[in-house]
């Protein structure tokens, strides 16, 4: 049936631009044979080209990876998914010796994703317009469910590792992630390990998380020093295995262990006694650990990836020998880069020769990529003339060329070939359309593109079978669900999460901030294309920098008596709620905090977060230049556009006051004179917009439609006071401020 040839050419498809030299044929024999094994697979030197960072590949390399797919039982038993042992091991580009040819090869590859996934966005746009979306997705979503219910995943032994000599070679870094295990297990109701019952209503999965840790080293050892083996057998024997971790770790979060279960419901359309999807996620324990080092580290590493972006261009130039015995070849290679990438490319640009060279490439690439489409088998002699073409053009002139050459076609009315798609398939591609078309090429469209024909790539038996096993039917309605229906409910608890930071290893905190239990949900309801955001905190702890063997409270919960709810923090976002007076809903509610006031915790702090004098952050810099940038004042028409736009706010806001304690010597004594600010109540809540003034385009005030362009809100802060008070003394001084 067709599920093979999907897998195997989604497969195919992925592992081809991140594995090096896979065998695509052994790889189709073993998915057709229900059982594909590939072993010791390398990861390409430029797998990480697609994110845009001046780093590579030193040495990649995928253990194992398994699918076990019963294809003659695929809708009663397991599919199973096993990865193991992925070891990678980046460096900076700018410490791998450039090679003009591989340069060149992995620049295509680059330019050759990059035209894929513009075809796939065009794919994809085309496909918002098929008038049997919702079809479609009803479709999808059943088939998902279904492969989820029968899939079994194991991934486990993942290292991650980022090594770097360039930034600063007397302090070489590295820094990594690391997984043991993570898993995807069948479960009965009790979450108990056990085979698919196909009879139950609900069916059960257990997710589990065993030491996912990361670290940050400074002055680290270089696996990058060694050959690329040697590096692979490093990473390997330093993953977290039996919570055996390396000493020389330091950590930026420790080993984390979790657990999740989730539960779904395959007939929620019909079936409204549970969400389609319930899933609960436990955390027992999170430790978040930063040093003055890492910090210092870590700002060094942003503003060399700033360089090492500016240099890319100019590596090629580069000569490979010590700068303060060899100035002549770095003079040289100054002036030749700049005259290459900045002079010379700027002047050729406008000529009127180069003017006239590239339209007839343009041209050239147009008419050839025309011949190429409409030809059912394209020559190799065109096929390769169209590449060393292709080379001639930059990205957005190739894709302009593809419109064009497309547009043409479709007006003369000839067909439109397309790679991965029979002739009789062409005018109906489908469901699974956007796997065949992945490939560069896939793109382009025929004149009258029709839909449906996922169904046709199947025998009447096949999809019998498969629309029964996944509970869909193309004439059924979908039902109107109940607007209170929950669809989707995920819920999070993380039972403690706390954040040090400390001048080094060795010495104490500096400050630490504990996060006890907290927990979170978010439910969704489709009916009412809503969706519900809230979170309780149970308990916020800061401690400060210890004075002999004991580490003072800055700052710590205080609760009222007489309070019923002793929950820290209580907040609540809710988007179109049933209570329609409002569109949208939040909540916010707090017990007092006692903040006490530490000039040794302060000063320290302050100190640890100031950045090196000599260091330049200039891309981030720039960066936020730019966001501020987007801020600007709205235009009276603009402000019209917010308000027939606008969203109602129900908003209510109670915040218990919280006091402030400043001693006299910049430390806690009872026995020493204090300060006390006590910061008030705090209350925030909506006003009613039912008399405010109806607006009409070119008839109402500025005025009139700044009172609707803005929610109201009504703002009370009451019992706002300062307090002084002496050692020692029974009395104190208070000056009541509101």
């Amino acid at each position: 049936m067709v599920f093979e040839s999907v897998v195997v050419d989604v497969l195919n498809r992925f592992l081809g631009d991140y594995v090096v030299n896979l065998d695509s044929s052994q790889l189709s024999l073993g998915i057709w044979g229900g059982d594909a094994i590939l072993r010791n697979l390398e990861i390409k030197e430029n797998a990480l080209s697609q994110l845009d960072i001046p780093f590579k590949v030193r040495a990649g390399h995928i253990g194992r990876l398994e699918l076990k797919i019963p294809w003659k039982n695929l809708y009663t038993q397991s599919v199973e998914a096993t990865l193991d042992e992925v070891y990678l091991l980046i460096v900076p580009t700018a410490s791998i010796k450039y090679d003009a040819d591989k340069e060149e090869r992995q620049l295509q590859e680059a330019r050759q994703r990059e035209l894929q996934r513009i075809e796939e966005t065009k794919q994809k746009a085309a496909e918002k317009e098929n008038p049997k979306a919702e079809k479609q997705d009803t479709f999808v979503e059943k088939l998902v469910t279904q492969v989820i219910k029968n899939l079994q995943v194991k991934i486990s032994n993942i290292h991650v590792r980022y090594e770097d000599d360039v930034t600063n070679p007397n302090a070489p870094l590295s820094f990594g992630v690391s997984l043991q295990n993570l898993s995807l297990q069948t479960t009965d109701q009790n979450w108990n390990p056990c085979l698919l019952d196909e009879k139950a209503k609900l069916f059960f999965k257990f997710v589990r998380l065993d030491n996912l840790f990361a670290y940050w080293n400074v002055n680290s050892e270089l696996y990058s020093n060694h050959s690329p083996d040697e590096a692979l057998r490093y990473l390997k024997h330093s993953v977290a295995i039996q919570n055996a971790i390396p000493q020389d770790y330091h950590f930026i979060f420790r080993p984390i262990s979790a657990n999740a279960k989730l539960r779904m419901n395959p007939r929620s359309d019909v079936d409204f006694s549970s969400p389609k999807v319930d899933l609960v996620v436990n955390l027992p324990e999170v430790a978040v650990e930063l040093s003055r080092p890492q910090y210092v580290s870590i700002l060094e590493l942003l503003g060399s990836v700033d360089m090492m972006t500016r240099n890319l261009p100019y590596r090629k130039y580069r000569p490979d020998v010590a700068v303060h015995t060899n100035a002549r070849q770095w003079w040289r290679y100054v002036i030749t880069g700049v005259l290459e990438v900045n002079v010379k490319p700027h002047l050729h640009m406008w000529s009127w020769q180069q003017i006239r060279r590239h339209r007839q490439h343009v041209k050239k690439y147009r008419e050839l990529y025309k011949n190429k489409i409409i030809s059912k088998k394209p020559a190799e002699s065109l096929l390769k003339e169209l590449e060393e073409t292709e080379r001639t053009l930059d990205i957005f002139n190739i894709t302009m060329a593809r419109q064009q050459a497309e547009m043409e076609a479709s007006k003369a009315g000839l067909r439109i070939y397309r790679p991965g798609v029979k002739v009789e398939e062409e005018q109906s591609q489908g469901w699974f359309g956007w796997m065949w078309g992945w490939s560069g090429d896939s793109g382009t469209q025929t004149k009258d593109v029709k839909t449906g024909g996922f169904d046709e790539l199947m025998t009447p038996a096949e999809k019998a079978k498969l629309y029964a096993a996944i509970g869909y039917s193309e004439t059924a309605i979908n039902p109107n669900l109940p607007k209170s229906f929950e669809n989707m409910k995920i819920s999070f608890q993380l039972i403690r999460l706390s954040l040090s930071v400390k001048e080094s290893r060795e010495k104490a905190e500096i400050i630490k901030l504990s996060v006890i239990d907290l927990k979170a949900m978010l439910t969704q309801r489709p009916a009412a294309q809503a969706i519900k955001i809230s979170a309780q905190l149970s308990s916020f702890e800061v401690s400060g920098l210890p004075r002999g063997m004991t580490a003072p409270i800055l700052l710590c919960p205080r609760h009222v008596d007489g309070m019923k709810d002793t929950t820290l923090l209580n907040l609540m976002f809710e988007t179109n709620p049933l209570d329609t007076r409002a569109d949208q809903k939040l909540r916010i509610e707090s017990q007092p905090l006692e903040i006490i006031y530490d000039a040794m915790t302060v000063n320290s702090l302050s100190a640890f977060f100031m950045p090196p004098k000599d260091l330049q952050l200039d891309e981030l810099t720039n960066a936020t230049l730019m966001k501020l940038e987007q801020f600007r004042d709205k235009t009276s028409t603009g402000l019209m556009y917010i308000i027939e736009t606008q969203k109602v706010l129900d908003l209510k806001i109670n915040l218990m006051a919280s006091y402030v304690i400043v001693p006299e010597n910049g430390f806690y004594d009872p026995k020493h004179n204090l300060a006390i600010l006590d910061l008030g109540h705090f209350q925030m809540s909506s006003k009613s917009r039912d008399n405010l003034p109806q607006l009409s385009a070119g008839s109402s005030t500025l005025e009139d439609i700044m009172s609707r362009a803005y929610d109201s809100f009504d703002v009370q802060l009451s019992s706002l006071q300062f307090l002084y008070t002496k050692a020692g003394a029974q009395t104190c001084t208070i000056v009541d401020i509101m």
